[in-house]
């Protein structure tokens, strides 16, 4: 699991636009917005996912820069291979 809380900076008329963008991709949401300014949360299974994610946030029209601000991460721990009788 991999919690991340990001900055994304974009230009303040199109932030209504890249915001949307953000809200309908699994696992974002924007948390706050204001002059160009979102704090932007996400909550994906793994690493490899979060890092694609963000650098597609990067890629969005109108995004300037988006700054990593916090991150949690926990890993799954593996399966019990033992089995249970009955």
């Amino acid at each position: 699991m991999s919690i991340c809380s990001l900055i994304v900076y974009s230009r303040p008329e199109k932030m209504e636009a890249i915001s949307a963008d953000i809200d309908a991709r699994e696992g974002c949401e924007v948390a706050a917005a204001e002059n160009g300014k979102m704090v932007v949360l996400i909550d994906l299974p793994s690493r490899d996912r979060m890092s694609q994610t963000i650098m597609d946030l990067n890629n969005i029209p109108g995004v300037i820069t988006v700054s990593f601000i916090y991150e949690y991460f926990e890993e799954e721990e593996p399966k019990d291979p033992v089995s249970e009788e009955a």
